[in-house]
């Protein structure tokens, strides 16, 4: 069923934006707002699955909300949105238990992509901020749960192309790719891209001759 998401944000014009780009996104369902964290918590429904959460907000801010938003959200996933996309900011907001961080320059194709990594459980934080978990025994056996976008990109990735001739090509952002490259990495329980490949080929997701495939 589409997912119930809850904006919080002080500034209404903001939220207004955020509307108008998640709104499009086929697995939104209802869509709340909230200028605190006071006013988010005090809101009726608990059937929320995605905050989007400002960091920077007058009285408690996001980082100090989250406890609260988990208290009374215990379903939902939490993205932090900030307009510093900092290293020590995004460490901070991953040390404070966030489900991801996205920048208010994210274009709105980022912000959707975010919004799909964070309601199928994936992190979505910047992906040079996102450590990829060691594959559990017995995993990966079957298919991973990858995008029809994602295999383009996992298909130029094996081609052994950076991600700058990846957007390129695909008419991406370099950071929608940075995103995609990260989620390609968590469902295929790798690390590099040399891996990737090679589990890419014993899974049947690539088959050679590849185009500029590496040699």
């Amino acid at each position: 069923m589409p997912a119930h998401l809850l904006l919080v944000d002080d500034h209404t014009l903001f939220r207004t934006g955020l509307r108008l780009i998640v709104q499009d996104h086929p697995g939104v369902g209802p869509i709340s707002e909230a200028g605190s964290i006071a006013q988010a918590c005090a809101l009726p429904q608990r059937d929320v699955r995605l905050i989007l959460l400002d960091i920077q907000m007058p009285g408690m801010n996001g980082l100090d909300g989250l406890r609260p938003l988990r208290d009374a959200f215990p379903g939902a996933r939490i993205v932090l949105v900030s307009a510093s996309v900092a290293p020590d900011a995004v460490r901070e907001s991953r040390a404070r238990g966030a489900d991801g961080f996205l920048p208010k320059s994210a274009s709105g194709e980022d912000i959707l992509e975010a919004i799909s990594l964070a309601l199928a459980g994936l992190p979505c934080f910047p992906a040079a901020s996102t450590p990829v978990p060691p594959t559990p025994p017995g995993a990966g056996q079957g298919a991973p749960a990858l995008t029809a976008r994602q295999l383009d990109v996992l298909h130029l990735l094996c081609a052994g192309k950076p991600n700058k001739v990846i957007a390129r090509d695909l008419g991406l952002s370099e950071n929608t790719v940075r995103v995609h490259v990260a989620a390609i990495f968590v469902q295929l329980g790798v690390n590099s891209r040399s891996a990737a490949l090679l589990a890419a080929q014993r899974l049947g997701l690539v088959h050679w001759p590849v185009a500029d495939a590496p040699h």
